[in-house]
Order: structure tokens, then sequence, then C-alpha cells
């Protein structure tokens, strides 16, 4: 070979070696690197504060660069409405990516709700994970008033006491057929066991089968990781941003707080049904 065609073939390796090169860069510009996204959930689930979670896990699921969801929760649960809203949104997710539940403190009664819906559920050894079951504050009995007319009894206040507790069993069953929907080759316990209402710790929801690893959060990531099929990935707080004067029944984020402080009952709550966990007053 002479040395004009060796030089060539040395200037077309180099050529294709920088063309290499700047498609590499290129892609890595174009395709983002893949991202486990964590969301955390902390604290009351109100109807407020669940439009901006469910927009974090809209706004994740549609980004390319996300390829699994970690739920961060810590949390009493909240109301029934919002609690069912973001069990459907993740389940809604759950069909784009696989998304992980990881709680951190607490996940008792609408915050289980929503984490039953994720693919795995982690917590640490000391966790309080459960409280299935429904609490309910009653409207005020209707009164006659002179200055106030009703076309029916319980225009005012909805219906009987009677009729309320019926609504409770009911929401309720709803309930526990979620977790069954979710979680019924899992489950260890039947409905009878799971509708007392009782908290437990990691170790017991795990043989339970109400959780299904006991790990941290970065062993969640992992798991995630794996079920997305990705080795190498950066991992992204999609938490939302609240607004300064966001408020909503006395809500507050306690981050660092423990599962009393965190399901301390807010005030002002109105009568209605919850998902919540409410200790009794020490």
């Amino acid at each position: 070979m002479s040395r004009r065609s060796a030089l060539r073939w040395l200037l077309v390796a180099v050529a294709l070696v920088l063309l290499l090169a700047a498609g590499y860069l290129i892609s890595l510009y174009l395709v983002p690197a893949p991202q486990i996204a964590v969301i955390r959930i902390e604290g009351d689930i109100w109807g407020d504060y669940t439009t901006y979670l469910s927009q974090a896990l809209e706004e994740a699921g549609n980004d390319p660069a996300v390829h699994a969801v970690v739920l961060d929760i810590a949390s009493p649960g909240g109301e029934v409405t919002a609690s069912e809203g973001l069990y459907f949104d993740v389940l809604r997710l759950r069909e784009q990516m696989p998304v992980i539940a990881s709680i951190n403190e607490l996940a008792a009664s609408g915050a289980y709700y929503v984490a039953a819906a994720a693919d795995q559920i982690y917590a640490k050894p000391a966790s309080e994970v459960g409280n299935i079951g429904v609490i309910s504050l009653l409207p005020e009995s209707d009164l006659v008033d002179e200055q106030l007319l009703t076309t029916g009894p319980f225009k005012l206040s909805g219906g009987p006491q009677v009729t309320y507790v019926r609504q409770m069993d009911m929401l309720k069953d709803t309930f526990l057929a979620a977790i069954f929907a979710q979680r019924s080759e899992r489950l260890t316990v039947g409905p009878e066991i799971l509708s007392r209402g009782e908290l437990y710790l990691g170790l017991q929801a795990q043989q339970m089968g109400l959780i299904d690893e006991i790990g941290s959060q970065a062993d969640a990531i992992d798991a995630a990781a794996r079920m997305a099929r990705v080795r190498h990935y950066d991992i992204a707080d999609r938490s939302p941003e609240l607004p300064e004067d966001f408020g909503m029944f006395d809500f507050r984020l306690q981050r660092g707080s423990t599962a009393r402080t965190l399901s301390a009952a807010p005030k002002g709550l109105p009568p209605g049904f919850y998902f919540r966990y409410v200790p009794l007053p020490q």
C-alpha cells in the first residue's frame, strides 16, 4: 500500500471517529438520560393538594425521559374523594410505566389506599401502615327555622344519621375492594382483619401482605429502575411546588415529623367522610 493510500485511509478513519463522536453528543442532547421520578405525598390528602399531585403524576407520565415513578409517602390520609382520585391517577400512570410506593413514617387510611395502586410497596421496619376504614363528622340535625325554608326534612343535613352510618359501611367496602383488587394474591389475611382499622409496623405489614418489601427509598428507586429495565439513570424530584399562600383546613407539610405529628387532626374539618387516621388524644 502506497503512502498516499495509507494517508487516505487514515483520514477516512479519523472522519468516521469524529462523525461517531458528533452523533453520540447529538444523541445525548436529543435523547435525555433516563430518569426515575420521585413524587412526595406528604401530610393531609385534600382536594386542592391532590390537584397539584395529579398534575405532577400526569407530567411524569407524559415526559419521555421518565421511565418509572417512586411515590414517597408520609401521610395520615384525608378526604375520601381526594384519596380515591389519587388512587385512580396512580393506576392510570401504571399503564405507562412502573410505579413503586415508598412509605416513610406513615401511610394510613387514604394514604395506604393510594399506595395500594402502585406495582410494589416498600416500607421501613417501623413505618406505620394500614388503618383501613372510614371516619365521619356528622352534620348538625336539621332545625326548624322560621327564616329558612327547605323543600325536604333533610335538605340541610343531607339525611338522617343512620343513613350516614350505612354510607360509611359502603365506603369501607369500596376501600377493601380496592385493596383486594390490587393485592389479593399477596394478602395473607382476610377482610375481617383488615376492616378492624388497625395500624401495623412495616414488619407486620409485610407478613400480612400489605407491603412487599422492607427497605429504604433508595431500595424502592432501585426496584423501579429494575422494573423499567434501565441501569444508568438520574433521580429527579418531581414533587409539585405549592404556592406560598397555599392552605386548606390547617393544611401543613411537616418534613421530618413523626407519625403522631403527621396524624394530628387539622382544625375546622367540615362534616363529611374521611379516609384518615386520627389518634385518640393522650
